[in-house]
């Protein structure tokens, strides 16, 4: 090899070996678990009303109980999702519910849940993690990670598409995107809002966003949101929210 070439060799090998290596979008996530005490919510229980309805979530050594709390013609009802499935109570007795129903007021209670208690369960056998890059919003790194789910464990909605915003100093999510099909199919963006400690566990409301574009790219979508191009639609918030943890 000529001197030339060998000259050229080490300095590109020098370069390689000076640039940081791309994070795991594993690690990042970890990290996000981390900040945002997940690992003590595993083992408490959370209140909060959300539009007008009571909810509770508890967990305990793998074990789970959500609950929603409804008065529906004047009667008091509770729907309960555990490890054992769904069960809807009127009044203290249990009713016979079609399974379509049961599954779609499982789905509901269940969503609500999972929304207010991310990250909780983004470390799942069924979560795919990827490492999109690095990203600035409003002049602060953030670590763009996408979440995709697999059809077997992922849930009814496993064709839905996440892009989560983990802030690069603190790992806690400022924002997040998602695509979702039901009866139609679109893209949300939500920015968080009302960030509290609760013993420990992060809540936080959020400030929910469509897209005007017909099919945003999901990962640009913090880029329509500093461009105004994005429709503020609702506002997520846990109301009264509070956290005890379970012994």
């Amino acid at each position: 090899m000529k001197l030339k070439q060998l000259i050229i060799l080490l300095v590109l090998l020098t370069i390689g070996a000076c640039q940081d290596p791309q994070p795991s979008a594993g690690e990042i996530m970890n990290k996000a678990l981390e900040a945002h005490g997940t690992a003590i919510a595993s083992n408490a229980r959370l209140e909060f009303d959300f539009r007008g309805i009571a909810y509770a979530v508890e967990r305990k050594n793998g074990n789970y109980v959500y609950e929603r709390h409804l008065e529906i013609d004047s009667l008091e009802v509770v729907d309960r999702l555990n490890n054992q499935g769904f069960t809807r109570s009127s009044d203290g007795e249990i009713q016979m519910i079609a399974d379509s129903l049961k599954n779609r007021y499982a789905a509901s209670l269940n969503s609500v849940v999972y929304f207010a208690q991310l990250p909780f369960g983004l470390d799942g056998p069924a979560i795919n993690l990827r490492y999109l890059g690095q990203d600035l919003i409003k002049g602060k790194t953030y670590h763009e990670i996408e979440v995709t789910f697999d059809e077997e464990g992922g849930g009814e909605d496993h064709d839905d598409i996440f892009v989560y915003w983990v802030d690069a100093e603190n790992f806690l999510i400022d924002f997040l995107a998602y695509s979702y099909c039901e009866q139609e199919c679109g893209y949300r963006f939500r920015e968080s809002v009302n960030r509290r400690n609760l013993n420990g566990v992060i809540v936080q409301d959020y400030n929910n966003y469509k897209a005007l574009q017909t099919d945003p790219t999901l990962s640009k979508m913090d880029d329509l949101w500093e461009e105004g191009k994005l429709e503020k639609i609702s506002e997520i918030k846990l109301e009264r929210a509070k956290v005890k943890l379970t012994e």
